[in-house]
């Protein structure tokens, strides 16, 4: 008796791709990089990205397939993770060079590590992981704590995020003291709504506390805020409002922040208050929530 598949087969009709397998398919023809799956049971692949562009393709899938997207290597998976994912490791995105003469102000790509900044001078303490990627190291509050009237000493002065509708927004400096407009049609919708959100009512309050209780440095758009930089906005947040391309820092402005931050009392409705605006910045910049944290490190 013949078998079915290979009646199928030979009738020239191929067996059915499921979702999933058509998004590992897709990317895998789509990227100059390589697909791994984890576990095609519970959808879970690592995407290693050979260049910029590969990114972008992987964006564009997870979005027309409904799979969640993150930075990572395939340790930093979360086992409650119920909807299909693929991680992204930016390894191989690596390039580090001064932008001016006097090498004080770095370009750097996502997958620069920590130990490549410190073989560039910069003194970043021994607690921060040296095969830490930089899209990592910026992403997580422990290292990025920051008081408002100190985020300059981030030495985060220009990030390029690719956004969740495939748009690349530029962010740096903004106000009137800089005349760079907005570059893309989503940063110029989305901005004035994170100051309306920055504005309301609820931040106001947290405003008062003795630091920012949220997770987003929605605290920069105050006018409490020396100097407004939209690349700050990206510091601690988990690099889930979108993904990190590059950034540019300068060294000399750059002051390794307190390891933890300050502990002082927040009541559970402050603490609520917190959560609902950072729940309502996170659905300004990913409605579908494409993005998502997950970090081990």
């Amino acid at each position: 008796m013949q078998n079915p598949s290979r009646r199928a087969f030979l009738g020239g009709k191929a067996p059915e791709l499921s979702p999933w397998e058509q998004f590992v398919l897709a990317l895998q023809r789509k990227i100059q990089g390589s697909v791994r799956v984890l576990d095609s049971s519970l959808g879970q692949a690592l995407c290693t990205v050979q260049q910029s562009t590969d990114i972008h393709h992987a964006r564009q899938l997870c979005q027309t397939f409904g799979v969640k997207l993150y930075v990572g290597t395939d340790s930093d998976f979360l086992e409650d993770q119920t909807d299909p994912v693929l991680g992204l490791d930016v390894s191989h995105l690596n390039q580090l060079m001064p932008v001016n003469e006097t090498e004080t102000q770095w370009f750097m790509q996502a997958g620069v590590t920590v130990a490549q900044l410190r073989a560039k001078g910069f003194a970043i303490p021994e607690q921060v992981p040296a095969e830490l990627w930089v899209i990592q190291w910026l992403g997580q509050p422990q290292y990025q704590s920051y008081a408002l009237s100190q985020l300059e000493q981030s030495g985060l002065v220009h990030a390029s995020l690719l956004m969740a509708d495939g748009s690349l927004g530029s962010l740096g400096p903004f106000g009137v003291q800089n005349s760079k407009p907005l570059n893309t049609a989503t940063l110029r919708a989305v901005v004035p709504q994170l100051f309306q959100l920055a504005s309301s009512p609820v931040a106001a309050e947290l405003l008062e506390l003795p630091g920012w209780l949220a997770k987003y440095r929605l605290d920069i758009f105050s006018a409490q805020n020396p100097s407004l930089n939209l690349a700050h906005l990206l510091l601690g947040s988990g690099q889930d409002l979108g993904l990190l391309d590059w950034v540019v820092l300068d060294k000399n402005d750059w002051r390794a922040a307190p390891f933890k931050r300050s502990t002082w009392a927040a009541s559970a409705e402050q603490q609520v208050n917190a959560q609902e605006l950072d729940a309502a910045v996170k659905a300004t910049l990913d409605p579908n929530a494409l993005f998502f944290t997950a970090l081990s490190v």
